[in-house]
C-alpha cells in the first residue's frame, strides 16, 4: 500500500513538472511572437520596430525631397546695380535682342554678351545641341560657350521658336537638359530661366503661336526650374497684358520681339533682381 502511495506521489510530481514546462514553453513561444513587434522593457528596439522606424525614415526623407523642390525666383535686392546686368550672359532667341543695343547706349563700355542664333531659331526641346554664335563669330554650343567664358550669370529666355511642334515633355526635356549641360561646363555658373513674354493679338507669325500655348509654355519652364534649382525670372508677369497679349507699348511690328521700352523694364527687373 505505501508503494502505491508513493508510486502515484511521483506520478503526480511528474505530471506538475510536465505541465510547468509546458507553460514555460507557451511562454516563451508568446514571449517571442512579440518580440518582432514591440520594444522591451528595457528599451532595446527589436527587429518589428527596427522595420516600422526604417519605414518612417524612408517616408520622410521622400517628404524632405518633395519638400526641397520648390520655385527659386531670382533674388529680389533694394540696391539697384546697372553693372551687374551688363555682366550677365543672355541666351536668347531674336525677341529680347534688343538688349544689346540697350547695353550699348547706356553701358558705359559695359557690353553683356548675347548668345543666340543665326536667324535658324533656338526651339527649346534641341536647346543644349542648337549652335549659337560666339564672340569670334564661331558657331559652338551653349556649353562650349560656357566653357571658355566661366559667366557668373547665364540668363536664358527661349523656347518661343517651334513651341507649337513641341510636347510637353520634349520641351522640359530640352531645357533640362541645356541646364545641365551648361552646369556641368561652368559649375560655378548661376542659371537664371525667365518666363517668354506673349504675342500681340494680331500676330500674323505662320508658326501657330498662341497666347494659351506660351502660358502652357510658361509653365513648363517653371517646373524645369522646380526640378532642377535654377533661379526663376518672371518677365511674362509685367511685359503681358491683362488678356494674355503681349502689351502694345512693348510691341515691334512682328507681333512678337519687345520694343525698346519693354527692353528697358527687363534691364530695370535685372538691375533689382541678381545673384
Amino acid at each position: 500500500m505505501k508503494d502505491k502511495l508513493s508510486n502515484l506521489k511521483n506520478m503526480m510530481w511528474a505530471a506538475a513538472i510536465l505541465l510547468c514546462l509546458v507553460a514555460m514553453l507557451v511562454g516563451l513561444i508568446f514571449a517571442m511572437s512579440r518580440k518582432n513587434s514591440e520594444t522591451r522593457a528595457d528599451g532595446t528596439i527589436t527587429l518589428g520596430q527596427i522595420e516600422r522606424t526604417k519605414k518612417a525614415k524612408d517616408s520622410d526623407i521622400a517628404g524632405m525631397e518633395t519638400a526641397v523642390k520648390t520655385l527659386t525666383p531670382l533674388p529680389e535686392s533694394t540696391k539697384g546695380n546697372l553693372e551687374s546686368v551688363f555682366n550677365m550672359t543672355f541666351l536668347c532667341d531674336k525677341t529680347i535682342m534688343g538688349i544689346k543695343t540697350y547695353a550699348t547706349n547706356y553701358g558705359d563700355g559695359i557690353i553683356p554678351q548675347i548668345w543666340t542664333d543665326d536667324g535658324s531659331g533656338l526651339p527649346a526641346k534641341n536647346a543644349a545641341e542648337n549652335p549659337i554664335v560666339f564672340v569670334d563669330g564661331s558657331q559652338i554650343t551653349p556649353a562650349n560657350a560656357a566653357m571658355v567664358t566661366r559667366p557668373k550669370t547665364v540668363v536664358i529666355y527661349l523656347g518661343g521658336d517651334g513651341l507649337a511642334e513641341t510636347s510637353e515633355q520634349e520641351f522640359i526635356d530640352g531645357y533640362t537638359g541645356l541646364i545641365q549641360s551648361l552646369r556641368s561646363a561652368s559649375p560655378s555658373t548661376n542659371v537664371v530661366v525667365c518666363s517668354i513674354a506673349s504675342i500681340s493679338s494680331n500676330y500674323q507669325g505662320g508658326d501657330g503661336l498662341t497666347p494659351a500655348l506660351i502660358s502652357r509654355a510658361n509653365n513648363w519652364i517653371r517646373q524645369v526650374c522646380t526640378d532642377t534649382g535654377a533661379y526663376y525670372a518672371d518677365l511674362a508677369s509685367f511685359l503681358n497684358d491683362e488678356n494674355g497679349y503681349l502689351s502694345d507699348a512693348y510691341l515691334t511690328p512682328d507681333g512678337r520681339s519687345i520694343a525698346a521700352a519693354g527692353i528697358a523694364l527687363i534691364v530695370d527687373y535685372f538691375r533689382f533682381h541678381y545673384i
